[in-house]
């Protein structure tokens, strides 16, 4: 596939997904479009592209339904060739949405989840092109089972 063809998201929640996620910013081509569930977040990767979505959590049903339909919305007009996100609910959704589409698709576990994965990534697991974490103690599950997750180092 050219570059030109290319169709890259990066998105995640605000706060420390987002801080994340932006820190691997120089690994993204220059038109990555960017999405996040703060719109202030815009002048943060100005002149580029970013789209702002709803926040949800598992908490509130309702928002996290209408955060779903906004993000399938995002993702088939875009239609990605790729998507990477650090999380949580809106980057699982656009994950799920963007395979369905054919994308390759990146989870990058939280850093913060040194123990185990956190419930989006252990989601993610199913759907996602690769999973990523730092810790390598989670590639494997307790009883030897590979747990799809690919252990790469320090994520950042």
């Amino acid at each position: 596939m050219s570059a030109s063809r290319l169709r890259v998201v990066a998105i995640a929640s605000s706060g420390g997904h987002w801080m994340q996620l932006r820190r691997m910013a120089s690994a993204f081509p220059d038109d990555t479009i960017w999405v996040s569930t703060n719109a202030d977040h815009a002048s943060e990767v100005a002149p580029g592209c970013y789209r702002h979505v709803p926040d949800a959590n598992r908490w509130n049903k309702p928002r996290l339904i209408w955060a779903a339909f906004r993000i399938a919305l995002m993702v088939l007009l875009i239609r990605p060739t790729h998507l990477v996100t650090t999380g949580a609910a809106p980057g699982w959704f656009a994950l799920v949405f963007a395979r369905f589409l054919g994308a390759r698709t990146l989870w990058i576990d939280s850093i913060a989840n040194a123990e185990e994965l956190s419930l989006s990534g252990s989601q993610a697991r199913r759907w996602a092109t690769e999973v990523w974490t730092q810790w390598p103690d989670l590639v494997e599950e307790p009883d030897g089972r590979r747990a799809g997750v690919t252990n790469h180092g320090s994520v950042l």
